[in-house]
């Protein structure tokens, strides 16, 4: 090794590129990694707020972590609106996320993530939602997002309701609703067998640790290999040959 080292011929493109590749490579692995352990604390936090004291509502401060906190409140459902989240899958299906206003008692307006249906057989027709009459208690979990919000399509300019939206962006949500009434700063998904649920498939993380770290190795392994091959290209012994006569 050390022989071949000593033909080290110097290459200023080549070693431009590698130079610029190298660290893009070594920090991707490193981001995997970060993303990795990102998806751990989601799941142990998950976790623990299942067997956590349900909250009231009313009663909740708003600078602590409120991901996945299980509360309760009281109240009527705005059976009038609500809102389709486009472009959600289940079991092969592709349907709608029904986010329903829900006004408490306590006069403050929630929106309220009942649940996944599906999609009718013609785009223009959409799907009727239940409706739940009179004062209820709901139970469920206070959903915060993870960054911005991925959309998959283009808002569509509807006037009527249901209204079928494309991220949960609740400032215009709420605008839409022409509402006065205070306003809680996150959706709540309900709990199994309350009034008005439908089918709740809400995974916790969309993609495993484990696919994190494989792929943090790929990207690790991807910068060992340009840097092999970096060092033979760059130590490779040129073969001269002599036609007989010169």
């Amino acid at each position: 090794m050390l022989t071949r080292l000593q033909n080290y011929r110097f290459d200023w493109k080549l070693s431009l590129f590698t130079l610029f590749l190298m660290p893009v490579l070594i920090s991707l692995g490193f981001w995997q990694l970060d993303r990795e352990q990102e998806k751990l604390a989601l799941q142990a936090l998950y976790e623990s707020r299942q067997s956590a004291a349900t909250e009231d509502l009313s009663s909740i401060n708003y600078d602590d972590d409120l991901q996945y906190m299980p509360v309760k409140f009281k109240g009527s459902y705005d059976n009038e609106h609500s809102f389709l989240l486009d472009n959600k899958i289940n079991a092969g299906q592709v349907g709608f996320e029904v986010l329903s206003p829900f006004n408490t008692d306590d006069g403050q307006l929630l929106i309220v993530n009942r649940g996944w249906i599906p999609q009718t057989a013609y785009r223009d027709v959409l799907p009727q939602i239940a409706k739940v009459d009179g004062e209820v208690e709901l139970q469920g979990a206070v959903y915060v997002p993870l960054g911005e919000q991925f959309m998959l399509g283009v808002e569509e300019n509807t006037t009527g309701w249901p209204r079928i939206i494309q991220s949960l962006n609740l400032e215009s949500m709420f605008a839409s609703l022409n509402s006065s009434t205070d306003t809680f700063p996150y959706t709540v998904r309900l709990a199994p067998f309350q009034p008005g649920v439908f089918v709740r498939n809400w995974p916790v993380i969309s993609t495993s640790p484990e696919k994190h770290r494989g792929y943090a190795v790929q990207w690790f392994t991807m910068s060992a290999v340009l840097l092999f091959l970096y060092v033979f290209v760059s130590t490779k012994t040129e073969i001269k040959t002599e036609q007989d006569g010169e």
